[in-house]
């Protein structure tokens, strides 16, 4: 496992309005937000659920992508997902829907961030 986050997406919220659906991330110091299925956003917010430390109320877990694939042809999408404690750190994996996978996979193997930039929200 890497020995820190540098360089990976971190998933700061997923939320609902009217019934749409949307992730926010920050990545390389830019937030961005996108539209997700109802199935991603469940996703999302299961991730951003975990607490493999400590179960006491406040304590600031952190998210990151850290990869994710197809199990196997015409099977489910899975992502890891590196949760932090302060300095501990661990990886989960958690099912995703294909299009949360394509999109996180699309973000990370950006080259050129300016290709993200009608995603781009203010901090």
């Amino acid at each position: 496992m890497r020995d820190n986050h540098e360089g990976m997406i971190d998933f700061i919220d997923a939320f609902e309005i009217d019934g749409q659906y949307f992730g926010i991330v920050e990545y390389q110091s830019k937030k961005y937000q996108f539209g997700v299925t109802l199935a991603g956003y469940r996703a999302l917010k299961k991730a951003m659920q975990i607490r493999k430390f400590d179960m006491m109320p406040g304590l600031k877990y952190r998210y990151f992508y850290a990869g994710s694939q197809q199990a196997a042809p015409d099977e489910y999408y899975w992502m890891e997902v590196r949760i932090e404690l302060g300095r501990n750190a661990t990886k989960e994996r958690v099912n995703v829907p294909k299009e949360l996978h394509a999109n996180l996979l699309w973000m990370h193997r950006l080259e050129n961030l300016a290709e993200a930039a009608h995603l781009e929200i203010e901090r």
